[in-house]
């Protein structure tokens, strides 16, 4: 048995002073609070932007067409739907306007005008009629819902024009006969056969061929094309036909103004051409009215 007295262990324990530890949690503390603040203010200031951003945002009307092209013949109409929708919180009444149709074409609308309520979209029926004397030609065109002073977009669309040409029968007969030196006038009969009117733009005559006597033939004597001569229709330009056969002396054109064929009065030896039978060819173009 050890009577040996106890001894204490030295044991050191590192406690840092208390007001040094209240400065450090002071200090430690700071950041956090200042970073809380900071990130507070910068929520608060984007929501206050983003109010400011919707409260600068103006009503309006945005308008659409459909479909965006038509393709129809000189005369007739195409339709189109007319699209307006309200934008931030627009309300009131809605006419349409039409910009850039081509010459002689013209724009209605069904109904004529709309009521939008605040996020609401009325529709009407575009129709744009043209002419039988609108060009020819592909479009570019604009439509735009107004109301008042406020005006929408410009909703772009595009029309084809395509040409009409009706169903004409062309011939034509010469009175009395030919000799050298001597014209004989056509008189053209134009035979409309469809229930409207023609404006006709183009008459044109040609010889087709020159058909020789059998004598002739056997005689082997000449006689082509090259002995006579054609002078084409002169008159006035379009001729109205109405339905029906027509002639151009029906039509009161002046015998001046018809075709003129003429035998060629040649040093060459012209008897083949005794007798014989020109085929001329007619031709001619006409729009419906």
């Amino acid at each position: 048995m050890d009577h040996r007295p106890e001894r204490d262990t030295p044991f050191h324990r590192v406690r840092p002073p208390l007001r040094a530890l209240l400065l450090a949690m002071v200090v430690a503390m700071i950041p956090m609070a200042t970073l809380a603040t900071l990130a507070a203010s910068n929520g608060q200031s984007r929501a206050q932007g983003n109010q400011v951003s919707a409260a600068k945002v103006p009503a309006g009307i945005s308008a659409v067409l459909s479909p965006s092209s038509r393709t129809v013949d000189q005369g007739q109409s195409a339709t189109f739907t007319v699209s307006a929708t309200s934008t931030a919180g627009f309300v009131g009444p809605v006419t349409f306007t039409v910009a850039g149709l081509p010459a002689g074409a013209t724009a209605s609308q069904s109904p004529s005008s709309v009521n939008l309520t605040s996020g609401s979209t009325a529709q009407v029926t575009l129709t744009i009629a043209t002419a039988t004397t609108t060009p020819a030609t592909k479009t570019d065109f604009t439509v735009k819902a107004t109301s008042g002073t406020l005006v929408s977009n410009a909703a772009p669309g595009q029309l084809q024009v395509l040409e009409v040409k009706r169903t004409l029968a062309v011939s034509g007969s010469v009175s009395g006969l030919l000799a050298p030196g001597v014209s004989r006038a056509v008189d053209l009969q134009i035979n409309n056969t469809n229930n409207k009117s023609i404006a006709v733009t183009n008459l044109s005559v040609s010889i087709g061929q020159v058909v020789r006597t059998p004598a002739a033939v056997a005689a082997n004597l000449p006689c082509t094309a090259a002995d006579y001569q054609l002078t084409q229709y002169t008159g006035a330009y379009p001729l109205t036909v109405e339905p029906g056969n027509r002639s151009l002396s029906s039509l009161n054109v002046p015998q001046g103004k018809w075709p003129q064929l003429k035998m060629l009065d040649t040093a060459q030896l012209q008897d083949g051409c005794k007798g014989a039978t020109i085929q001329l060819v007619f031709t001619g173009t006409g729009q419906a009215n």
